[in-house]
């Protein structure tokens, strides 16, 4: 009997020494640390996302607003232009985490020595940069071949006083070139639409249009371009097979936000005007129709599947957007397929309002299957600018980032579509993020 009571004790006292080291080393356990919080220049990232890249630009360099994120040699580099003490530059950044930074573009420099850059496009492969150079009573075109400062071409000139230039890539050898003048000062100066064939000897086609033209934007398919006017000029569209145009609202400037799939219709925004509230429209190109969207709001994307996605707010109207712009409501994403009645209504659960919503902007990645929003929030410390990502497969919303309104921001994603590009700057600091939404 006292041997088992002996050995009942030997046994209990190694599992009881057992336990307690068990329970001292658990109380010695450190909890994770939490998630490291990032900053852009004028936002905070959201802790635990994926971030690619986090880069410090130059002191003073601070985007071009309506400037996206520009793409260069087979998407290895990535440009961004930008102004500092009133000079145009693009920078290029590449290499490991997108550190390696180098000047591609600027104000008397490539691309532009003897004038000032009022225009840019990338090459389908990256591997040219197109500059508008603007010199005293002149538009020079420059190519800029970007592969080891590989040099630079001057392809035509324009004699003329212009005030907006758009150049598209509509081929990997052609470039489309728009010229804004002023007709009623002097014909030179009228402007007009000309194609650069740059395979082999460059050779230069002018295509006649029938109205005056304004900042041009393409179709897909090249076919069409919408003329976005401005103050002294309607916006209208045109057909480069013949010239020929037609209004599509009475007063300009519009922005093209999209492209139907088939180039058959597209979206714009423009703020109010003769006979029409602020918002996002629909202009259907077969019967000239334009329809209203979403009320007060500068932000809509065609998906690849045809699928209309709109940011606003369900319980708007023209009426009571225009009368209490500073109202505050919920912002909301509708998905609808045109002419077929049935509207998706999400809602992104962030307090807005209509003057906000105008502000914000929105980007579709069709290899990703998400948006990317620029949206504006009214919340109880101020304005707020968020980044928000939102998926059309599982319907969720995501902020990467967030920050007081001030600065300047773009967003763009990458040509694989799955990195979202942010560059922001106060005016003294600059930085470019490249991140992976969440799934």
């Amino acid at each position: 009997m006292h041997r088992s009571l002996l050995l009942i004790l030997l046994l209990i006292v190694p599992l009881s020494l057992g336990a307690a080291s068990c329970s001292l080393f658990h109380h010695e356990e450190k909890p994770p640390a939490p998630p490291v919080t990032l900053h852009t220049a004028t936002m905070d990232l959201t802790p635990g996302i994926t971030v690619n890249a986090l880069v410090e630009t130059p002191p003073g360099f601070t985007p071009i607003v309506g400037q996206p994120p520009l793409w260069l040699q087979g998407s290895k580099e990535l440009a961004l232009a930008g102004t500092i003490q009133g000079r145009t530059e693009v920078l290029g950044f590449s290499g490991g985490g997108y550190k390696k930074v180098r000047l591609v573009a600027a104000d008397g420099g490539p691309g532009a020595p003897q004038g000032k850059i009022v225009g840019l496009a990338a090459s389908p492969d990256g591997l040219t940069l197109a500059v508008a150079e603007a010199e005293p009573g002149r538009i020079e075109i420059v190519l800029r071949y970007v592969i080891s400062n590989g040099g630079q071409n001057s392809v035509a000139s324009f004699d003329g006083n212009f005030h907006a230039v758009s150049m598209t890539w509509l081929a990997p050898n052609t470039l489309a070139v728009g010229l804004v003048g002023e007709p009623a000062v002097s014909p030179t100066d009228a402007g007009g639409l000309y194609l650069i064939h740059v395979l082999g000897a460059v050779t230069l086609e002018q295509v006649k249009l029938t109205c005056p033209s304004s900042t041009l934007v393409f179709s897909p398919d090249t076919r069409f371009a919408v003329g976005e006017g401005d103050e002294h000029t309607p916006a209208s569209l045109f057909d480069s097979r013949n010239g020929l145009c037609r209004q599509v609202s009475l007063d300009g400037p519009i922005r093209v936000l999209g492209w139907a799939p088939g180039s058959g219709a597209f979206l714009y925004s423009t703020p109010a005007g003769r006979g029409h509230g602020a918002g996002v429209f629909r202009y259907n190109i077969a019967d000239g129709k334009t329809e209203l969207i979403a009320v007060s709001s500068s932000a809509g994307a065609y998906t690849g599947a045809g699928i209309v996605m709109a940011l606003g707010n369900r319980d708007l109207n023209p009426q009571t957007a225009a009368a209490s712009p500073d109202k505050r409501v919920t912002a909301q994403i509708a998905s609808f397929v045109p002419k077929q009645g049935a509207t998706l209504v999400d809602t992104l659960g962030i307090p807005t309002t209509p003057a906000m919503m105008m502000a914000s902007t929105m980007a579709y990645s069709h290899g990703f299957a998400e948006l990317a929003l620029q949206l504006y929030a009214d919340l109880p410390q101020g304005p707020t600018r968020e980044i928000v990502t939102f998926s059309i497969v599982d319907r969720k919303a995501f902020v990467l980032a967030s920050g007081s309104v001030r600065g300047v921001a773009v967003i763009g994603w990458s040509p694989a579509a799955n990195h979202l590009v942010i560059f922001d700057s106060d005016g003294t600091t600059g930085a470019l993020a490249m991140i992976t939404p969440e799934r």
